[in-house]
């Protein structure tokens, strides 16, 4: 009887112990894959700001390849100035040249920096013609370039 739970006891104890290092082994396979997330959002993060730089240095004269890519973020950012632009005059403000503050429009100098307002000369968009254009905006997204060329010289 006594062999029984020493058998039992010794199962216990093993089953125990597996247990054990399964969790230990999860444990580490977790904080593996948690520094792996890590890295790989540092890797975007900097492709980002790679990215960033190619297009503040080289966006009036891209390479080939990736022109559209370039072209694409270009028109992106001017179509977002504008909206910006009709939301400050739907508030009915207006930014200032000199150093963006936002002031009313019927205000002839900056509240801020005191510069001089310069006011746009009027155009009359109707609110339907805002809304269609805001809907017709393209939005075009293109496939990681630098991917491509690093996996295209890994090739070669």
């Amino acid at each position: 009887m006594s062999d029984i739970f020493k058998k039992i006891g010794e199962t216990i104890t093993g089953t125990g112990k597996t247990v054990g290092e399964k969790t230990k082994q999860a444990g580490s396979v977790a904080k593996l894959n948690a520094k792996i997330v890590s890295s790989e959002h540092s890797i975007s993060e900097n492709y980002a700001l790679i990215g960033k730089y190619y297009y503040n240095t080289y966006k009036n004269n891209p390479d080939a390849e990736i022109a559209e890519a370039v072209n694409a973020v270009t028109a992106s950012i001017e179509s977002i100035e504008e909206m910006k632009n009709q939301i400050l005059a739907v508030k009915g403000l207006i930014k200032c040249d000199k150093c963006g503050a936002e002031c009313p429009f019927e205000d002839k100098f900056c509240g801020k920096c005191g510069a001089e307002i310069v006011k746009p000369e009027p155009v009359e968009v109707e609110e339907t013609e805002a809304a269609e254009e805001a809907e017709e905006i393209e939005i075009v997204v293109v496939e990681d370039a630098a991917e491509e060329t690093s996996e295209e010289n890994i090739e070669e």
